[in-house]
């Protein structure tokens, strides 16, 4: 059996970490070739520009980064399309003798990269079939119908908790078999085989809180709201997936007259702030090899020579 390969870096933490900076000083620092891979589903769309985080200009030239900019506003993001994605970048990212460093803070896209889906095929347009027919049941009917299907995993699942309850319905409907069925025979399968290295950045929640606000206002200081305008103006649909994702939707409402500049600024802390809550509980159960608290020298430091350790591998 061939060695797992052991190039693949994952910094992973919060909205406001820090991430795309310790990454990218980290790269430098390290001294050996390294790419970055985009972990987190809004930078994936192209023209979402100031309200998605994305690494700026400077930073793109310093170090390479791919997945960025791939999606179209009117498309959906995917986990199992992005499964795919990665694993053809990383594959090149290697074949070149690079490391590759995994970047965000999307947790089930990290999972989705580690274990992979349930061994099963469905094509994009049956999926949206399916969870635009499910999106239309209220939540009784929902679960009414998967204690119909899979009463193990009805009683397993907590009743207010509607998208893993949906989740498991698609499960049914796409497989033809239970969801309790599928996790009892699910084998965790990581792209390219290869094991995964994590670096967990974790600021303390009120750092996280004040970072988020500041941003946020930074953000419509430096022209979100044009942005959007200009994205429109081009012919954008107003209605398009990519203008309905966290802060876009605020701003939209703020360019229709929905609401005032500070009723935005504050709709937006409050929701992004509940992202970080939400992102922290997953990353709490993530057994990373590296923890880090802030972005600092240290830190800095402790990646770089986890990332020369990764190149020096076998």
């Amino acid at each position: 059996m061939r060695p797992r390969d052991r190039r693949l870096v994952a910094l992973v933490g919060p909205t406001a970490s820090g991430k795309t900076d310790l990454a990218v000083q980290a790269v430098e620092q390290a001294g050996c070739p390294v790419e970055i891979v985009i972990l987190d589903s809004r930078q994936l769309y192209r023209g979402l520009d100031l309200g998605t985080g994305k690494p700026d200009a400077e930073q793109r030239r310093r170090v390479p980064h791919h997945l960025l900019d791939c999606l179209e506003l009117h498309e959906t993001p995917d986990a199992m399309d992005y499964r795919r994605r990665v694993e053809a970048v990383a594959s090149e990212i290697l074949a070149r003798g690079a490391v590759v460093l995994l970047v965000g803070g999307a947790g089930f896209y990290l999972r989705a990269l580690r274990e992979g889906f349930h061994d099963f095929e469905y094509t994009s347009a049956e999926l949206g079939r399916v969870r635009e027919r499910l999106s239309c049941m209220d939540d009784e009917t929902l679960r009414e119908s998967l204690r119909s299907l899979d009463p193990r995993t009805a009683e397993r699942l907590h009743p207010n908790d509607r998208y893993r309850i949906s989740r498991a319905l698609e499960l049914c409907e796409l497989s033809g078999r239970t969801a309790s069925e599928l996790e009892a025979e699910f084998r965790a399968r990581p792209i390219l085989d290869a094991s995964f290295k994590v670096a967990l950045l974790m600021p303390a929640a009120e750092i996280l809180h004040e970072r988020i606000a500041q941003r946020t206002g930074l953000w419509l200081e430096a022209g979100w709201q044009e942005e959007i305008r200009d994205l429109l103006d081009s012919g954008i649909d107003p209605a398009a997936a990519g203008l309905d994702i966290l802060g876009y939707r605020q701003v939209g409402a703020l360019l229709r007259g929905e609401m005032t500049r500070e009723e935005c600024l504050e709709q937006i802390v409050g929701a992004t702030r509940r992202y970080a809550r939400a992102q922290r509980t997953w990353f709490r159960k993530e057994q990373a090899r590296l923890n880090f608290a802030a972005h600092d020298a240290a830190a800095v430091q402790a990646l770089a020579a986890l990332l020369r350790e990764c190149a020096a591998a076998p």
